[in-house]
């Protein structure tokens, strides 16, 4: 599953006595749901004293985790013990019948957790932002999460959408520019990214991620395609380990 990236920053964050460990709050979208955010998570636990909890819901944006919108096409609710907290699992999800490709079908739908509550919920010391892939977000979105971050007294990582067919290379880069406008930024350090703007992973410079042209349906990392996503969790464990290092 370790990447060499990935190893290395593992061994480099387990020798170094002076790294505290970490409490970490992922959020993120249907990426996160995949092998992308199952690869993220294992490798930030596997830091000895981490701990963490990490949401995905297919389809959310920013704005999703502000107003609890719903969604249907899949979700992941892992806190620090690795297991589906119940609090959200109760009223959050729930079976409605939607029309798919013109056939009712029931459908398994999730309330996105609201980001105040799950901050609340986990006091973490870290939170990654896996937001982006699903246009628009707006900056008024984004300098929202960043602010309920920052209240909390969290650090601030963002894991920026990678070069994807579907949306556009276009697009992807507006949504860079956006939150760039809101100084999520790679040259952000973790120090100020505990109080303002938020320290960037640029997907985009994995280059492997650059989605096929035929393959997939240009947006997800699944079946043959699978093992980018999970190279992609690696890589940005290891970098958000690196960020974390002093």
């Amino acid at each position: 599953m370790c990447q060499p990236l990935l190893a290395l920053a593992l061994a480099a964050a387990l020798a170094a006595p002076s790294v505290a460990s970490e409490t970490i709050l992922v959020v993120g979208d249907s990426h996160t749901v995949g092998a992308f955010g199952a690869h993220i998570d294992e490798a930030l636990r596997a830091v000895r004293g981490n701990r963490v909890a990490t949401y995905g819901v297919c389809s959310s944006r920013p704005q999703s985790y502000l107003s609890e919108s719903a969604h249907g096409c899949g979700h992941v609710f892992r806190d620090f013990d690795k297991k589906p907290p119940s609090k959200w699992l109760g009223s959050r999800v729930y079976k409605e019948l939607r029309k798919v490709k013109g056939v009712d079908k029931e459908v398994e739908m999730v309330k996105t957790p609201e980001l105040g509550q799950l901050l609340t919920d986990h006091t973490p010391s870290t939170v990654i932002v896996a937001l982006g892939s699903n246009i628009p977000i707006n900056g008024a979105s984004v300098a929202k999460t960043l602010a309920l971050i920052h209240k909390a007294g969290a650090a601030c990582l963002w894991v920026g959408p990678p070069d994807m067919r579907r949306p556009t290379k276009d697009e992807v880069d507006a949504v860079y520019a956006t939150l760039a406008k809101n100084k999520v930024d790679a040259s952000v350090t973790m120090e100020a990214a505990k109080k303002d703007g938020c320290r960037l992973i640029d997907s985009r410079e994995f280059s492997y991620l650059r989605y096929p042209e035929k393959d997939g349906d240009g947006t997800h990392y699944m079946g043959k395609l699978t093992p980018l996503a999970a190279k992609w969790g690696d890589d940005a464990a290891a970098a958000a380990l690196k960020a974390l290092t002093p």
